[in-house]
């Protein structure tokens, strides 16, 4: 058996992981936890050329405020007051500090800042749009992780948070490593859980295979409580050889819809004006709404069986940088081009809602805070560039608070430690010592698949409730 000791304990390593690892600045020792490599997660999942982050126009107090109506008009009263004022004062600051972390960010053109390309999914008005593109980043975070000192344990499984039976502050977790599935626990002062959404939960799925979910049920495990889980994102992807890719929403507008040679919204019994007032509406945004006429899009494709072929024609004249970008892309990486039939299906892509949590990310369970996709989102239709800001925000605000936190109160005096058995009950870490390593993988393979069942347990009855049509 494995053990580290740190302040602080992060688990996940997408964009809120690594920026909750950025906690190392403030002079916490931090270990960052992950089961795949380095910067892995749907953030690095590779659906897509890159991922849109958005903000306020300028940290001015009256573009802060003209962001929050914008955020809170499509979430609705899902949208907290006090997150979204904190995601916009925080917006600007965050993206410097992530540029810093070494992270690869497009800006707009100069000139082009007021282009209606840069309203947001949901959004009527331009904000301050930056692209994240992640692939191109993995090797400057990951340099820039290295030089802050963070420890990292990669191709680690976090099956159970640790909890002190006497107070029942999370003390750190238990992870399984590598192919033996070697115990590794990792005792830590205050745990940030940056294990990503649920829609690999559910299937079919674009997000990355570990958005499972697990995290949601560690935390609930612990105490913490969930809301909004019956509000997931759906968006429509193209199979491809190897793992799907992102249907961008910019090509609705010149898209034709075919099954079996067939119009698909003929099938469906939509009318040819209905048609084109549903694509061009779904042009500006991403995922399903059924509160837009925009819903008869992915309705008509559920109708005719959930799968059908998109053909994408190139327009006369200048082709919108946005759409160039992403059919260049779909060529360069699938072989994919104008005019040709795109074998198309709906999946679940997102999480909007999760773990419960201040602005600063802590759970209200002692030593427990979250960030990004695990924790709170914005719920029903989410303004773009939402969850990629979010979790940069709020992975730098949870990453600060747990240093600060610890530093202010060391704990070095907890001895007696215990996870959560197959069962969900405690079990004492010391229970550990001696495991064969069948005995481990066995002990694993059953703690995951209990987080993995509860997870979509959990999802599934909270979509069910909410009356999701998918």
């Amino acid at each position: 058996m494995y053990r580290i000791s740190c302040d602080v304990c992060v688990v996940g390593s997408g964009i809120a992981g690594l920026c909750a690892a950025a906690a190392a600045e403030a002079g916490a020792s931090v270990t960052l936890v992950c089961q795949g490599a380095l910067c892995s997660g749907s953030s690095f999942a590779g659906t897509t050329w890159g991922l849109g982050m958005v903000g306020p126009r300028t940290p001015a107090p009256e573009d802060v405020e003209a962001f929050v109506r914008a955020v809170q008009g499509p979430g609705g009263s899902k949208a907290q007051d006090a997150y979204v004022r904190a995601l916009g004062n925080g917006f600007h600051g965050a993206l410097e500090r992530f540029r810093a972390m070494g992270a690869v960010i497009e800006d707009v053109e100069p000139g082009h800042g007021d282009d209606r390309a840069y309203v947001p999914c949901f959004g009527s008005e331009v904000q301050d749009w930056h692209g994240f593109h992640a692939l191109a980043s993995v090797q400057g975070l990951r340099n820039q992780l290295c030089k802050a000192e963070v420890g990292v344990a990669h191709h680690a499984e976090v099956v159970s948070l640790l909890h002190d039976p006497a107070d029942g502050a999370v003390a750190g977790v238990l992870a399984l490593v590598g192919p033996q599935a070697s115990p590794l626990v990792v005792r830590a002062g205050a745990t940030v859980l940056a294990t990503g959404g649920a829609a690999a939960a559910l299937s079919p799925t674009l997000a990355s295979p570990l958005a499972r979910g697990t995290g949601l049920v560690m935390a609930t495990d612990e105490g913490a409580t969930c809301g909004n889980l019956g509000y997931g994102q759906v968006m429509a992807g193209i199979l491809t050889k190897g793992r799907p890719a992102v249907f961008n929403e910019k090509v609705w507008g010149l898209t034709r819809l075919v099954k079996d040679g067939r119009d698909v919204f003929d099938l469906a019994g939509v009318s040819p004006a209905r048609a084109r007032e549903a694509l061009e509406a779904h042009s500006w945004h991403g995922p399903y709404s059924r509160q837009r006429v925009s819903r008869l899009v992915e309705e008509s494709v559920a109708a005719v069986g959930g799968t059908c072929e998109a053909v994408v024609d190139r327009p006369e004249g200048e082709v919108q940088p946005f759409v160039a970008t992403y059919m260049d892309w779909l060529e360069e990486t699938h072989g994919l081009s104008w005019g040709e039939p795109m074998p198309l299906a709906l999946f679940h892509q997102a999480s909007n809602g999760g773990v419960r949590c201040d602005v600063d990310g802590w759970t209200r369970v002692p030593g427990l805070y979250a960030a990004g996709e695990v924790a709170p989102v914005f719920a029903v239709d989410r303004l773009g560039g939402i969850a990629s800001a979010t979790a940069m925000v709020f992975g730098l605000a949870a990453g600060g608070a747990a240093a600060r936190g610890v530093m202010s109160r060391r704990q070095e005096g907890r001895r007696y430690l215990c996870f959560r058995g197959e069962d969900g009950a405690p079990q004492a870490v010391s229970s550990l010592e001696g495991l064969s390593p069948d005995g481990a993988a066995a002990l694993g393979e059953a703690l995951a698949g209990r987080l993995r069942t509860g997870a979509h347990d959990l999802v599934r009855a909270a979509m069910d409730e909410a009356g999701s049509p998918f």
